[in-house]
């Protein structure tokens, strides 16, 4: 995974602050937040569905 320190974080927060502005940038943090949860699901998802077709073949031998 991306390994992301807090002083790295920092920086992004900061540099995110200065393009999008502080109005916009909690809505912004909002919908990526959404996002994210949203591709979290779908990796899950497909892991579980090949998993699934995993055991299927399985018992099918």
């Amino acid at each position: 995974m991306i390994d992301l320190g807090v002083s790295k974080l920092a920086l992004i927060g900061a540099v995110a602050l200065i393009v999008i502005g502080p109005e916009k940038l909690p809505r912004v943090a909002r919908m990526v937040g959404t996002m994210i949860g949203r591709a979290q699901r779908y990796v899950s998802d497909v892991k579980a569905e090949v998993n699934r077709s995993m055991d299927l073949d399985e018992l099918k031998k």
